[in-house]
Order: C-alpha cells, then sequence, then structure tokens
C-alpha cells in the first residue's frame, strides 16, 4: 500500500507555485484516492524533522514525501530523510527556487501529483551532513548572507535581494585561501592551493536564485562539478558575474572546472559556507558524491 505526505513549508514564498493543503486534497479527492495522502503544513522550527520520524514509523509498502517549498526546505528534508526507505518529491513554492530547475516544471499542474514517475539521483555528503544541489564558499555566500539579511527586514523583496546583495557586496571583495585534496573520476589524487574568490561543489546546475556555475551539471551523473574562480581584475567582475549567471562563464582564464568524486577543502581560519542556501562556519569541508543514493519524484 502507497502513502504520500505533502509536507507545505508555511514560511516559503510563493514565487514559483502557490499551492494549499486544500488544493492537494481537493485533487485526491475528486479521484478518490483521498486516503492515500497526507498533507500538513509545517508550524514550527524542525516540524519537517518530526513529520518524517512518525512517517517512517508507519507500516507502508512504498512512502512517498513531496515537500512544497525552496531549497532550504528540500535540504531539511534530505537530511532527516536519506537513509530512510522513502522516496522524495519537490514542488517549487520558494523564493529561488534553484535546485528545481534541474527538472522541468513547465507543464506542471496538481494533476501531475496523480500520476508520477521516480529515478534515482546523487546526494553530496558534506562533512556530518548533506546537500543535494551546489555548496559553496567564498562570495557568493557572501552575498547569500547579505540578501537574507535584507529578506529579514523585507520579505517582499523576494529575488530582487540577491541582486541589490550582490550589488552591494561588490563594493567589499574578499578572497579565501584554500587548499584542496581532490579525488578526480579518473581516481587519481590531485592538489590545488590559492586564493579563490568563488568554490562551488555543484551536483545541480544551478543556485543562488538562478546563477548557473556548472552548466553542464547532471544530478545523476555520478560525480561533482566544482567549480573555482581564481582572483579577477575588478574592472573586469561586473561583466564575469553576468557571464556567471547566464552560465557563459566556462571559456573564462579566471574560472575553471574540475570534475571530482570526492576531496577536502582546508583554510587556517573559519570561512561562511552554503550548502543548498542553508550556510554555516568551518574550517574545513570534507565531501563526497553518493551516487545513486535517492529516489526522486518525476513529475510528467
Amino acid at each position: 500500500m502507497r502513502k504520500i505526505l505533502f509536507i507545505i513549508n508555511s514560511k516559503a514564498g510563493k514565487t514559483e507555485f502557490d499551492i494549499r493543503k486544500e488544493d492537494i486534497e481537493e485533487t485526491f479527492r475528486r479521484v478518490g484516492r483521498l486516503s492515500e495522502i497526507e498533507v500538513v503544513n509545517t508550524r514550527y522550527k524542525n516540524h519537517t524533522h518530526f513529520l518524517i520520524d512518525a512517517f517512517d514509523s508507519l507500516k507502508y509498502d512504498e512512502k512517498i514525501v513531496i515537500i512544497c517549498g525552496g531549497d532550504g526546505s528540500l535540504n531539511e528534508l534530505v537530511n532527516v530523510a536519506y537513509g530512510k526507505n522513502m522516496t522524495i518529491g519537490l514542488i517549487p513554492t520558494g523564493t529561488g527556487n534553484d535546485f528545481a530547475k534541474n527538472f522541468d516544471y513547465k507543464n506542471f499542474t496538481l494533476n501531475s501529483l496523480l500520476n508520477f514517475t521516480t529515478k534515482k539521483i546523487d546526494l553530496i555528503k558534506i562533512n556530518d551532513f548533506y546537500s543535494i544541489n551546489v555548496t559553496s564558499l567564498g562570495f557568493d555566500t557572501q552575498v547569500l548572507d547579505r540578501a537574507y539579511k535584507y529578506l529579514e527586514k523585507n520579505p517582499n523583496l523576494g529575488k530582487t535581494a540577491y541582486t541589490k546583495a550582490t550589488i552591494r557586496s561588490l563594493t567589499n571583495i574578499t578572497y579565501e585561501n584554500l587548499k584542496f585534496d581532490l579525488k578526480l573520476i579518473d581516481g587519481s589524487n590531485f592538489q590545488i592551493k590559492g586564493e579563490y574568490l568563488i568554490s562551488a561543489l555543484c551536483n545541480g546546475g544551478f543556485y543562488g536564485s538562478g546563477f548557473n556555475p556548472a552548466p553542464e551539471a547532471k544530478i545523476d551523473d555520478g560525480y561533482l562539478n566544482l567549480v573555482l574562480a581564481e582572483k579577477i581584475p575588478l574592472f573586469k567582475l561586473p561583466s564575469m558575474i553576468i557571464k556567471y549567471k547566464k552560465g557563459l562563464h566556462q571559456a573564462s582564464k579566471y574560472l575553471r572546472e574540475i570534475k571530482v568524486k570526492s576531496g577536502t577543502i582546508r583554510s587556517d581560519k573559519n570561512f561562511l559556507a552554503n550548502a543548498d542556501g542553508e550556510i554555516f562556519e568551518t574550517k574545513e569541508i570534507i565531501f563526497e558524491i553518493i551516487p545513486k543514493a535517492i529516489d526522486w519524484v518525476m513529475f510528467d
């Protein structure tokens, strides 16, 4: 017997889809399948964690969890659901919805919930937690941190908060002194060090409210696209940011992309990083790709 749990993040933005509990229930009621689902609006911090633990204890042959939220909501779900016998899906109702850009939602309707397929996708292990899309550090995380502060003061800014934060961050450019110990896709070891503006470990191709650091990244190819931006002359930086957003930066001499399976990123001092938009502080990132880690819902 199948059970589908829909979790609606009550704090997520509504920039892509505006879907309510009643909408989902009516969709399944109309076809006589209401007993197949449960729909819950999150009410407090860590509510998703509680819901997944409770769902895991139930005796169903097939358990599916679909989160209605953004990248942060999905990151939280992945970190509590991975390792449990559950299929995971996403309805993108967040502000940026970058992970959703790896899929085609243009024909998505509520009826899509009634008939979907699944596929296995990769996951990134970062220290003692998981990232499904992109983990990065440097200028982009500084922009993200500033954007969150703008949104805290004025939630109506939406995606424009990221543009405002990018422009403001250009007045205070800093570089991280980093050492990389990497395992490449051919199994060989590779070391590199230097000062970097951006370091992004990409499973998916988009992050930061629409930036496209790894246009060729695929979520089921069994490796990560490590994108590194070295020191860029200040007068070239605005045009480079535009190219970086559009995924047109690959020919630049200031950026390089390395296909990796695992590795370590170290610094002598703490740095800010983010996993799927969730900011954390550390001196070291130990990472690895976990191929075909998650059964993912695909809406046709």
